[in-house]
Formats: C-alpha cells, sequence, structure tokens
C-alpha cells in the first residue's frame, strides 16, 4: 500500500530548487508550487539555503576580458529581424470551471486520447532530452484503476478532485510519488472526477491481460 512520504516530496523540491529535475519533473513540480501555497514555503526555504551556501564560497578570479569577448559576440550576432512573436500554445478542452495552472498553460498539450471507459489522457510536450514523460489523466468518479506496478518513478499531482490508494487519500494540491518497488490499485473519489498531472520514467506494469493491451495500443 502507497502512503504519503513528505521526504519524497522534499527531496522533488529541493532537486527543483537546485536545478536538477529533468523538463517533466521540473513542469510537474512549477504546477505543485504554482496551487500549494505549503509547497511554495517550503520551495523557498530550500533556495534560500542554496543562496546561504552561494555566499560561503570563496569568490574566484574572472578572465578580465571574459565581457568583452560575449559583448563582441552580441554584436557580431546583429539584431533579429523579422522574429515572429510567439504563438500561444495549444490546449485541449478542459473540465467546465478548471483554470490551468500557470506553468502548465505556458506548455503545449495535445488532444484528448480515450483511454478506457471513463478515463482519458492528453500528452504534455517535452524537450526531446526529458527522461520523464508528462500527461494530464482524468478519471470518472468512483473507477478503480485495476492493480499495476511501474517500470520507473511515477510522481502525481493532483489538480482536481483526488483519490486513495491503499490507506492513503490524495487531494487537490498533494503530490503522490511511486517507484518500481510499488504495485498499486488507485480508487477514484466518487463526488468528482479526478484530473491529475503525471510526470513518469517508463511505462505502467499492468497485472492483468486486459490492462496490457490497454497498454499496448494506447502508450500509457
Amino acid at each position: 500500500m502507497t502512503k504519503p512520504d513528505p521526504r519524497r516530496i522534499d527531496e522533488l523540491l529541493l532537486r527543483h530548487a537546485a536545478g536538477s529535475l529533468d523538463a517533466g519533473l521540473s513542469l510537474l513540480v512549477e504546477t505543485y508550487l504554482d496551487i500549494s501555497p505549503a509547497g511554495r514555503r517550503l520551495h523557498a526555504q530550500f533556495e534560500a539555503i542554496g543562496g546561504l551556501l552561494l555566499d560561503a564560497i570563496e569568490p574566484v578570479d574572472a578572465d578580465p576580458s571574459a565581457l568583452d569577448r560575449t559583448l563582441r559576440a552580441l554584436d557580431a550576432e546583429g539584431p533579429s529581424v523579422g522574429t515572429p512573436a510567439p504563438r500561444a500554445p495549444k490546449h485541449p478542452k478542459m473540465p467546465e470551471g478548471f483554470v490551468i495552472p500557470g506553468p502548465l498553460a505556458e506548455a503545449e498539450i495535445r488532444p484528448w486520447r480515450w483511454i478506457a471507459p471513463g478515463v482519458r489522457s492528453a500528452r504534455v510536450v517535452l524537450p526531446e532530452d526529458s527522461l520523464s514523460r508528462a500527461f494530464l489523466l482524468e478519471i470518472a468518479p468512483g473507477v478503480s484503476v485495476p492493480r499495476h506496478g511501474h517500470d520507473g518513478v511515477e510522481t502525481t499531482c493532483v489538480l482536481r478532485g483526488g483519490f486513495r490508494d491503499g490507506d492513503a487519500h490524495f487531494c487537490a494540491g498533494e503530490i503522490a510519488h511511486v517507484d518500481e518497488d510499488v504495485e498499486h490499485e488507485i480508487v477514484i473519489d466518487p463526488d468528482c472526477p479526478c484530473l491529475c498531472l503525471i510526470a513518469m520514467e517508463g511505462r505502467t506494469r499492468p497485472n492483468s491481460l486486459l490492462g496490457r493491451l490497454y497498454q499496448k495500443f494506447r502508450d500509457i
């Protein structure tokens, strides 16, 4: 059974403050910080600690000509002419009344795809070098996701609604984190669809034949 582990969340926030997360996990953490005041307070503490550590480092003399070389390189590039304005990222239609958190709104999101009865997903476009995939997953009220495991790490930020995972319950503004050693069964709360942002390394590992067929054809 999965239980919330504050140490995992602390580790994620610390790694983000240090700039050591890949694009998928970084987007998830930034989305979490956008909707979680408690997360923002803890993240600010980690950033302050990082600043103190930088202040304690002995300064090193820089090459006096480095600034001149940089300025000459910028001048050589010349002004950009006719650069088109960046287009707004595309998003699928979101559930009524749901406002996409700021960091997620800046990402390109592919159209919704049917996964199973009451389940749909939408892939978030990430840089090619990202080690994790990111996608939105919406599941209807009361749906039970069959028992499954993972080939890597799965981190979930709940954006709307909630779900139960064993003895633990996760609601909007919370993070759930599991690794390849965990097998679990998710049950969505009965009163509201659950919408999550998920960053995943590897793929799910279904226990049932039906689950494996869904995985093969829907890339979950």
